[in-house]
């Protein structure tokens, strides 16, 4: 079982890696910046891969591995693009929050 973990284990990060550079790459312009993109991607590979190996098989090869690891950072990096707003280019969003533009004399407020 060792052996296996440690051959699967560097395809679930080398997967998490990939996927959170290629989220970085396609949303630049709303993204949650490179390093937290590579974090959330690696989490999300890594607890979805260990999930899939323990409940289906821990019988699969590399390469499905690699792939059950991107689908799995692809979901953690959607739900934090849908549940955790990006804060870049201007926008300002906040989970929770609704935003009411400010008026010209800077009285805006945010409500809930």
């Amino acid at each position: 079982m060792l052996e296996h973990v440690l051959q699967m284990g560097p395809m679930l990060v080398l997967a998490g890696l990939v996927a959170g550079w290629v989220a970085e790459v396609v949303s630049r312009a709303d993204g949650h910046g490179f390093i937290r993109d590579l974090a959330v991607g690696l989490v999300g590979s890594v607890v979805g891969g260990a999930t899939i190996w323990v409940v289906v098989s821990s019988e699969a090869g590399m390469l499905v591995m690699f792939l059950i690891g991107c689908g799995g950072a692809t979901l953690a990096i959607l739900a934090q693009r849908r549940f955790w707003c990006s804060v870049r280019l201007g926008t300002t969003h906040h989970v929770g929050t609704v935003l009411i533009p400010s008026r010209p004399d800077g009285g805006g407020r945010a409500g809930h």
